[in-house]
């Protein structure tokens, strides 16, 4: 299996979203070493640029793009339709739960591998429940 495994969650000091390798403490404390390149050309984990996240907006990458090639994580709320005896146009949330990823639109749970939604043909990602939780309110 080639699939990339990486994390995201927010930083205790700013808010900001962190990308990369996830470890949580004994404490229940967490951070991420960040992937990024440093202004000197190394690998940022190999000078130990780690930052504390906020453990409640860790989530995982799917190993899914959307249709415009956006990364998906846990935790975003994403547009879709999907095709079965009539197409359906609805919000959703990714969510992990029993060792998969699945997307939920408040009534129905979609498990990616057993729907068209692995495709992401016409799947956007349109915020995530940290920073758009108004996008998944009830209409």
């Amino acid at each position: 299996m080639n699939r990339t495994i990486k994390f995201r969650g927010k930083s205790i000091y700013n808010n900001e979203w962190i990308f990369g390798d996830l470890i949580q403490y004994e404490s229940g404390e967490m951070a991420i070493f960040s992937n990024k390149l440093s202004q000197y050309g190394y690998e940022a984990t190999e000078i130990f640029n780690r930052s504390k996240v906020i453990p409640e907006t860790v989530g995982q990458f799917t190993g899914l793009f959307d249709k415009n090639g956006k990364e998906i994580y846990e935790g975003d709320i994403l547009h879709t339709i999907t095709f079965g005896f009539e197409p359906e146009e609805y919000t959703a949330i990714i969510l992990y739960d029993n060792c998969r990823f699945q997307l939920s639109n408040g009534r129905n749970l979609f498990y990616f591998g057993q729907s068209d939604l692995t495709k992401m043909d016409d799947t956007i990602v349109i915020g995530n429940i940290y920073d758009n939780p108004e996008l998944i309110k009830e209409k």
